[in-house]
């Protein structure tokens, strides 16, 4: 039986489909990252509450800090089972997670349309990855 050429480039699934959905969040983020350095009107919906803050070097510094989080997970996919890389790509959820809802709670700066994407995704891979820790990492 033979698999598609593309099959050895995904990660090793391990039984589960966190690696394919690291993978999935990783590309998305780096789509993210790419926009963020050609213009700032994907930002400016996020923040719609407050788009007179979103400005270039806002928008390249939060791309910079959205492809550092797509680099974690990204690796976390392909080293599922490494305790530490997997802590660390959990902590890259949570630290959105805070982000958004700092910004949409304490700052008001995110709407609701801006909200709801970030918050899907950080709070299904937390609770995800929390709940299967056990079966991933190998100690």
């Amino acid at each position: 039986m033979s698999t598609s050429p593309l099959a050895a480039y995904l990660p090793a699934n391990e039984g589960g489909l966190l690696p394919y959905w690291m993978l999935f969040v990783s590309a998305t983020a780096v789509f993210n990252s790419v926009q963020n350095y050609l213009t700032t009107s994907l930002t400016r919906q996020v923040y719609a509450r407050s788009p007179a803050s979103v400005n270039p070097l806002q928008a390249r510094l939060f791309g910079v800090w959205t492809l550092t989080s797509a680099c974690v997970r990204l690796y976390a996919a392909y080293n599922i089972g490494v305790k530490p890389v997997y802590d660390l790509a959990l902590l890259t959820y949570a630290i959105a997670l805070w982000h958004f809802g700092s910004e949409a709670v304490a700052y008001r700066t995110v709407g609701h349309k801006g909200l709801a994407g970030p918050l899907i995704v950080s709070t299904t891979s937390l609770v995800w990855m929390w709940q299967q820790h056990d079966y991933y990492v190998r100690a």
